[in-house]
């Protein structure tokens, strides 16, 4: 006879925590749902709701002139101007499905603010998970500050403002990282499926990702790529079969577009003489550092292969192609290892180095974004990158070797 230990049921304290817990919980989504409402912008959003809700009960075509038209009324109130971007979809079709439950409400602002509290729920895990690959053993306060960070930034708000799906981007991308650390390689690569989009963002990311499994062979990360990428096809050409010509034309549109952020036209602007030299030798930089770090990091342990998807992260923005300002939200994901690897190395002034470089993080967008300045929003937009990139490069030794003596063993006083 096998004898079961009698379960621990709930006593009436738990429930009264978990009650708690619940009204807290509907309490702030209620605020912050109401908040939403007074925000104004979210074109992103517009754009793919007002395509899922034309084409479902108009049956008007989702990539047509008509919902850039009708997003532009929304977001500007007039047709759109030069510098502004003119939110023509250029998303594959399988991806616009994942808005059709959101075209069901009506309202546009409705929509939108339930939207953007989903967009708000990512956050914190955002900022923990990308914590969580670091392996810190960080202290309660530098967790709670850093999550602050990730959810305050001024690239976060901007992210939020436009109700951009970037940030599910990032959580996707860390998940990706994540899984593939722990060996779960069939979700690994349903993530990678989930994620391709926005090419700007992760493209030398997801690059590095297919090198790196192509050459160490593991093929179960390949079928749950296909697995997952198959099945949302499939079911994008049974609801819309002749999606693929319009979608290639207007995302050639929207690539001769004049908007967003490119290191060229930024350089050139603030050094008319050397700018697109200056401009050229940076990418040509970032490129070659990019090939080498990939050519060491596919066969190599995680540690490395981490750092160098970090750099592929931070460095994507400064590549030449055109961007968005809400795009560099995802960069909190390598400033994580560059967070826990100086609080882990200098921990004689880790508390204040690490308080100053959050402060600095946060204040300089928010400060700069303050100034009548012309050039104040391309240098917010190349500060984030370049901070981040010279950061990974100041603690690479640390990031991608093991410890290898003593006293890097030894566990450190705690902070």
């Amino acid at each position: 006879m096998t004898f079961h230990p009698p379960s621990k049921s709930l006593t009436p304290r738990d429930y009264v925590f978990i009650a708690f817990v619940v009204i807290l919980f509907a309490l702030i989504s209620a605020a912050l749902i109401a908040v939403n409402f007074k925000l104004k912008g979210g074109g992103e959003f517009y754009m793919n709701w007002a395509a899922s809700r034309g084409f479902i009960f108009e049956k008007i075509d989702p990539y047509g002139a008509e919902v850039p038209a009708r997003v532009q009324q929304l977001v500007y109130g007039h047709a759109v101007k030069m510098g502004e971007e003119p939110y023509i979809l250029d998303a594959p079709f399988h991806f616009l499905v994942f808005y059709f439950t959101c075209a069901l409400f009506s309202d546009p602002l409705t929509a939108r603010a339930i939207y953007t509290w989903l967009l708000q729920l990512t956050l914190i895990p955002l900022a923990l998970l990308s914590l969580r690959l670091t392996d810190w053993e960080v202290p309660l306060t530098f967790g709670a500050l850093f999550a602050a960070l990730g959810v305050f930034n001024f690239y976060s708000i901007q992210a939020l403002y436009e109700a951009s799906p970037v940030l599910i981007l990032g959580l996707l991308y860390a998940g990706i990282l994540f899984a593939l650390r722990a060996e779960m390689d069939e979700l690994a690569g349903a993530l990678m499926a989930a994620s391709l989009y926005y090419w700007e963002v992760g493209a030398p990311f997801l690059l590095l990702v297919f090198f790196r499994v192509y050459y160490q062979k593991r093929t179960r990360v390949l079928n749950g790529f296909l697995m997952l990428l198959l099945v949302s096809l499939a079911a994008s050409f049974l609801l819309y079969a002749n999606w693929i010509v319009p979608f290639l034309r207007a995302a050639l549109v929207n690539l001769r577009a004049d908007f967003g952020y490119n290191i060229r036209v930024i350089l050139k602007d603030m050094f008319p003489a050397q700018g697109v030299w200056l401009a050229l030798g940076m990418i040509v930089v970032l490129v070659v550092a990019l090939a080498y770090e990939w050519s060491v990091a596919r066969r190599s342990d995680f540690r490395r292969f981490y750092w160098a998807s970090c750099l592929s992260i931070a460095a994507a923005p400064l590549l030449g192609l055109r961007t968005e300002m809400e795009n560099l939200a995802v960069l909190i994901i390598p400033l994580a290892l560059i967070f826990a690897i100086v609080h882990d190395r200098w921990s004689k002034v880790a508390d204040f180095l690490t308080l100053l470089l959050a402060l600095f993080v946060f204040l300089i967008p928010w400060a700069l974004s303050l100034l009548p300045f012309k050039f104040a929003r391309d240098i917010i937009f190349l500060f984030l990158p370049l901070f981040t990139i010279i950061g990974l490069y100041w603690i690479r030794w640390w990031a991608i070797r093991p410890p290898r003596i003593w006293t890097d063993l030894a566990p450190r006083p705690n902070s």
